[in-house]
């Protein structure tokens, strides 16, 4: 579906594979329990958790796109279930 929602509204995105944790809640929320869907969304920086940590402002705006696009893809009858 973020995937989906990038292409239809023309934002543009990469795909990252983590083979381990992600150091994230996305990780805990997927394993906790029966776990839950999750999808894990990056805005691109450098110098990360230093105090001169840099973002794009054009990759904070497409970030902010990008989710607003998917939640309007939601549906409460969308069955989640692997």
């Amino acid at each position: 579906l973020l995937v989906d929602a990038a292409k239809k509204n023309k934002i543009p995105y990469q795909i990252e594979i983590a083979t381990g944790g992600t150091g994230t809640d996305a990780n805990a929320m997927q394993l906790s329990r029966s776990g839950m869907v999750t999808g894990l969304i990056s805005v691109p920086n450098r110098y990360m958790h230093t105090q001169n940590e840099m973002v794009s402002l054009k990759d904070l705006d497409n970030t902010a796109k990008l989710i607003a696009a998917f939640i309007q893809r939601l549906d409460p009858k969308m069955d989640w279930t692997p």
